[in-house]
Parts: C-alpha cells; sequence; structure tokens
C-alpha cells in the first residue's frame, strides 16, 4: 500500500478530474493526502483522502482568471507558489514519509517536491499533450490574441535570474525554467482523453502518457437542478465554465438567437452575470448547474472549449458549438471540429444568426452526432478512473520506475495565451522573437 501526497492546482478544471481517480485509489486502500484551497475541502474529502490546506500564500482568484490571464504574470504567480509551498509544506511533506507524489502539471512545485524527495513523480495533465507538430497545426488561426507586451528580452532576463534567487537554497536537480512551470511532467502521466481524440497521440512515449479517458464519475458538489421541467424537446445545454463566463454579451446572443427556438435551453451563468429582462419561455437559467448530468440528456453544448467540458460532452456523444475564449481552448476546439464533433466560432465577432444556425447545422441529419458517437466510443474504451488507478498502483509495483528524472528532450511544448516555450532542458528555443 502507498502513501501518496497530491499537489493540486486548485481551480475546478484541475480539480474535478482527479477526485474519481483518489476515490478509486482510496478504495483500492492507498493513503492519500491532498493539498488544496478550502473551497475544495469537502470535495476532497468525500473522496476519502485526507485534504491538506495550502498555505494562504497559494491564493486563487474567485472569479476569472486573475493573474492567469498573462504568460509574464502567470509565469510569476507559478514561482510564488513554488516558492511559497516549498517554504511552508515541504518539510510537513518529508516527514509524512510519503512513497509517491502526484501533482497537477500546472502545479510544477509538485514535481519538485518529488525531486527533493527522490520520490516518483505521477503528474494529472487535465489537457491536451503539445508539442511543435500540434502548436504548428492549431496554432495559426486568425484572431490570435496578442503576445503579453511584457515579455521582452529583458523581462525573460530578469524573470531566470529571479528563479534562480528565489529556489536557490532548496538545490534542485535541474535548472528551473519557464516551460517547467507551465507544463511539467512526470515518471507516469495521465491524460484525461483519449488516443482518437489527442493529436499525434503516437509522438508520446506509451509507457509514460497513459490516456485514460475523462474521469467524471464522481461529482460530490453538484448544485440541485429542476429536472422535470426537461421535457421532450431537444436539450441545448449553455456553459463558459467557471473561469470565462464572464461574458453576458454572449451569453445575451444566445438568448437572442435561441429564445422561442424548438429546442429547451439550460443556461449557466457562473454566478455573476446580470442577464436583465424577461427570459425566453424555452430557457432555463441558473447560476450553475450539475453539467454532467445535464450532458447525459443534452441534445448540443455551446461551450467556451474546456478540456474537461469537451471530454465530457463527447463523453456522452453530443456535439458542440464551441466558443475559445484562452490558451488550450483554441487547441481543443480546433480538434474537436476537425473531428467532426463541433462547430467553432469566434465570440469576440460574431454574424448575427451565427448560433442559432450552428446549432441548427448539429442537429440537422447525422454528421455532427455520429463523430460525437465515434468519440464516445474511444473515450468509453480509455477506461476512466479505474485504468488511472491501474496505472498508478503497476507504477508502484514496477521496481525500474525512476524517480526525479529529468524532462527527456522529445518532451511536448507548453504554451499559456499565445506564448510558446521549449521544454527541453539545456537547449532552450526562442518563445517567439523572445530568448525565454
Amino acid at each position: 500500500m502507498g502513501r501518496i501526497v497530491y499537489f493540486s492546482f486548485p481551480a475546478h478544471g484541475h480539480v474535478n478530474p482527479t477526485l474519481p481517480v483518489i476515490r478509486e485509489l482510496t478504495a483500492r486502500g492507498e493513503q492519500v493526502s491532498y493539498f488544496g484551497t478550502s473551497r475544495f475541502a469537502r470535495a476532497v474529502a468525500e473522496t476519502g483522502a485526507q485534504f491538506c490546506p495550502y498555505t494562504a500564500r497559494v491564493e486563487m482568484p474567485e472569479h476569472g482568471p486573475g493573474p492567469f490571464a498573462q504568460v509574464s504574470t502567470t509565469l510569476e504567480t507559478l514561482l510564488d507558489f513554488c516558492g511559497a509551498v516549498l517554504d511552508d509544506h515541504l518539510d510537513a511533506v518529508r516527514r509524512w514519509r510519503p512513497t509517491h507524489v502526484m501533482f497537477d502539471s500546472f502545479a510544477p512545485w509538485g514535481r519538485m517536491v518529488a525531486q527533493l524527495l527522490g520520490l516518483p513523480g505521477v503528474a494529472s495533465v487535465p489537457s491536451i499533450l503539445i508539442n511543435r507538430a500540434i502548436d504548428e497545426r492549431y496554432g495559426a488561426r486568425p484572431g490570435r490574441p496578442p503576445e503579453d507586451p511584457r515579455l521582452t528580452p529583458q523581462w525573460c532576463s530578469w524573470f531566470r535570474a529571479r528563479c534562480h534567487t528565489r529556489l536557490l537554497g532548496y538545490q534542485l536537480p535541474e535548472p528551473l525554467t519557464p516551460p517547467q512551470l507551465l507544463q511539467t511532467y512526470g515518471d507516469l502521466n495521465l491524460v484525461y482523453t483519449s488516443t482518437l481524440f489527442q493529436p499525434l497521440a503516437e509522438d508520446f512515449d506509451g509507457r509514460r502518457f497513459h490516456f485514460v479517458g475523462p474521469c467524471c464519475s464522481f461529482r460530490p458538489d453538484a448544485p440541485p437542478f429542476p429536472f422535470e421541467r426537461l421535457d421532450d424537446r431537444p436539450a441545448i445545454l449553455i456553459s463558459l465554465g467557471t473561469v470565462y463566463a464572464q461574458r453576458p454579451d454572449f451569453l445575451r446572443t444566445c438568448m437572442q438567437e435561441l429564445g422561442g427556438g424548438p429546442w429547451q435551453v439550460v443556461l449557466a451563468t457562473g454566478g455573476q452575470v446580470n442577464l436583465p429582462g424577461p427570459l425566453p419561455r424555452n430557457f432555463i437559467v441558473r447560476a450553475s448547474v450539475p453539467q454532467v448530468e445535464i450532458l447525459r440528456r443534452a441534445s448540443a453544448f455551446i461551450t467556451h472549449g474546456g478540456m474537461n467540458s469537451v471530454q465530457e460532452a463527447l463523453y456522452y456523444g453530443v456535439p458542440m458549438v464551441l466558443a475559445p475564449q484562452a490558451a488550450d481552448q483554441f487547441w481543443i476546439s480546433a480538434r474537436t471540429a476537425e473531428l467532426g464533433a463541433g462547430i467553432v466560432v469566434d465570440s469576440e465577432r460574431l454574424h448575427p444568426g451565427a448560433i442559432r444556425s450552428s446549432v441548427a447545422a448539429l442537429l440537422s441529419g447525422v454528421r455532427y452526432a455520429a463523430s460525437a458517437a465515434r468519440l464516445a466510443q474511444s473515450l468509453h474504451a480509455a477506461g476512466g478512473p479505474g485504468r488511472a488507478a491501474d496505472a498508478i498502483q503497476c507504477s508502484m509495483t514496477h521496481t525500474g520506475w525512476p524517480a526525479g528524472t529529468r524532462q527527456p528532450d522529445s518532451e511536448p511544448r507548453a504554451q499559456a495565451g499565445s506564448l510558446e516555450f521549449s521544454k527541453n532542458p539545456g537547449r532552450e528555443e526562442n518563445a517567439g522573437a523572445l530568448g525565454c
């Protein structure tokens, strides 16, 4: 039996897919201590894991992306979090004498703890994997967000020096680079999709990267919903997630174009959006909804293209209208459309009638539904929480599994916003025109 410490990136899109996996591990007798912020305490406790609160210096924005809206502030915040976790939790974790360290791929401090304790590291990867070829395929898109203007060569030099100074006392086995902050992999990596959905899946080492499909079978914090109001009309769910929901203009457009149509629409506003005026009679509006349960009944989904939302929809064979807002949502949306299971729209420059015509296209004939059903089959076959737990437990008993290994030269590339960084330690490539 193992003693696992898990370091989360404390945001819903990162925590939610881990809960069924942690629940499966504890049911099998593994001891798990799970670091997170207080908003996730109850959900973590209900998996059977021990909830461990992060130091108060790991503070996440309650609404919107906050400092994670730009690459430079993302890097600065992640570095601050790394220092805070090592300062305030490393000694306690060492005293617990864990056998393994798990961490979110956006929580580089978890890998650092594994390295410093000489323990194997397991990464939870809540997005698709990205390498150069994948970025080139999906990265060049019209209307791509502008690069962070702070990312000058001078800023990059300053930030490298800051990384070195902040973590010097911990004597990490390799120098910290921006790519390792933006995307951190372990000796074993769990990716919550299928090889069919993952672009160029054959480029990634199957011994290290396990595609386990979406893990959405356990969601203890699902809000109540009046399911009795759903009838036999096609159901459409609209949600922009928990971070990018503050788009009243887009939501109002959806209401105007879908109001009075031959479908029933469930709209999740994210809790902070005011939609004045009378609601269309075919709309049910709530701050939040039990997304998985509604997707079981839905015929179409209008979404921001976040990884969890897309994988949950495809798991139930639901085609989508995708309105990506930031970062990996553009890649995920493009991949969904490429596989025939969705239509991508530009939420910043919507043509009149674009939402209504896209929904009508999804529901006319079987083209999109058939593609979504094919993806659903691949996601079900991937195995979910049971397959993830199998991979973890198998790696625990594999005596040849290396602890604290370096990131290999074939690592995927990572991107936040519009700036790419090489993942190769000791061989930095230019990020755009910047020597980051």
